[in-house]
């Protein structure tokens, strides 16, 4: 079994190591966050491996915000492709399942933003092109100017499908919670069938950490919930379905009257230390935005040790893609904030560090 995953993963795991030690730093990010100007944090920037890119695609002047953004996407494209090839057979089918997550994630902030009728720029700012091509159809797709026309607009039949099913449910309760429940079960489902073919240790480790990922979202969404007084349906309809197990645990905190009711369900998993800290963290700031930014770095942080276990496992391509994704948005919303004039304590908790 250990020659057939060194055979398989054997040359994505050297690709995957080498391309990983130019990740930024934290170092990288708090000088970042000191900039005093976008011009400044460019040249911060052309100081990382990111500048030669920078220069190739805008070599006259320093690109704007937005053109940075389709610069990073070329560049997460590229590095995409790069290692894809070097895939064949049940992981190359498992790694496409995989950056559906990407998309789902960047489909839910611009759901969120033509709701809220937030300026196209600003609903740009939260989506995250992994290539040129999504670049385009984000724009597309935020050009709709509302919801409904964004689920007619969506090329992808699965997707659709998926949305058109929650979309009563969105007119119904003024939310687009059901619609980013949607969104984020369709990629499950989607995983869920391409790790059927991987071994049992990488089925186990992939599901694991997805099923981590659901429990501390639907953690996060009944606390948002209690805040909100929400009502019931509402809460139903907000919470994600996965595993049996992420379902029991759900089951459990739906039904809690208040935070530390939540917390404490928690408490009594795995996640115990990490449920103390966030009822810790809560009590002090009550604050959500806290919470939410605390469980991310949370998510980073056990895809980094994915990959700094045995190399040769699907923990190494699903580590390598979270991770490029987080520094990819990092960089887009340090760009905008900066270049907006924002804090960098506001910046700071918009970005993720691992």
């Amino acid at each position: 079994m250990a020659i057939k995953a060194a055979s398989e993963y054997g040359f994505v795991n050297s690709r995957v190591r080498a391309i990983k030690s130019r990740f930024l730093t934290v170092g990288d990010y708090e000088r970042f966050l000191q900039s005093t100007s976008y011009e400044e944090f460019m040249k911060l920037l052309a100081n990382t491996h990111y500048g030669p890119k920078v220069n190739k695609e805008s070599p006259q002047r320093i690109p704007a915000p937005d053109e940075l953004a389709i610069i990073l996407s070329k560049d997460f494209a590229e590095v995409s492709y790069s290692i894809a090839r070097s895939l064949t057979g049940r992981v190359r089918e498992f790694t496409q399942a995989y950056t559906g997550m990407f998309l789902s994630e960047s489909l839910k902030s611009i759901v969120r933003g033509l709701h809220v009728g937030l300026e196209r720029d600003e609903i740009l700012r939260f989506s995250v092109p992994t290539s040129p091509a999504q670049v385009d159809l984000f724009s597309q797709l935020v050009d709709t100017g509302s919801v409904q026309k964004f689920v007619d607009a969506i090329p992808f039949s699965d997707i659709k499908v998926a949305l058109l099913t929650r979309l009563p449910a969105f007119e119904d309760l003024g939310s687009t919670a059901p619609l980013e429940v949607a969104l984020e079960e369709w990629f499950l489902r989607t995983v869920a069938k391409a790790v059927k073919r991987l071994s049992a240790d990488d089925r186990e480790r992939v599901i694991g950490f997805l099923e981590t990922r659901v429990i501390l979202r639907n953690v996060l969404t009944m606390l948002r919930a209690l805040v909100l007084k929400l009502g019931s349906r509402t809460i139903d309809l907000s919470l994600i379905r996965f595993t049996s197990k992420s379902k029991m645990l759900t089951e459990s905190i739906r039904i809690q009257p208040s935070w530390r009711e939540v917390l404490s369900q928690l408490e009594k998993t795995k996640y115990g230390q990490f449920a103390g800290r966030l009822a810790r963290l809560y009590e002090e700031t009550q604050d959500l935005a806290d919470v939410e930014m605390a469980v991310e770095d949370y998510l980073a942080q056990q895809v980094r040790l994915l990959m700094s276990a045995f190399p040769f496992h699907s923990g190494t391509v699903l580590g390598f893609f979270t991770l490029k994704f987080y520094e990819i948005r990092n960089i887009r919303s340090i760009a905008v904030g900066i270049e907006r004039g924002e804090s960098a304590d506001i910046i700071r908790r918009m970005i993720t560090i691992w």
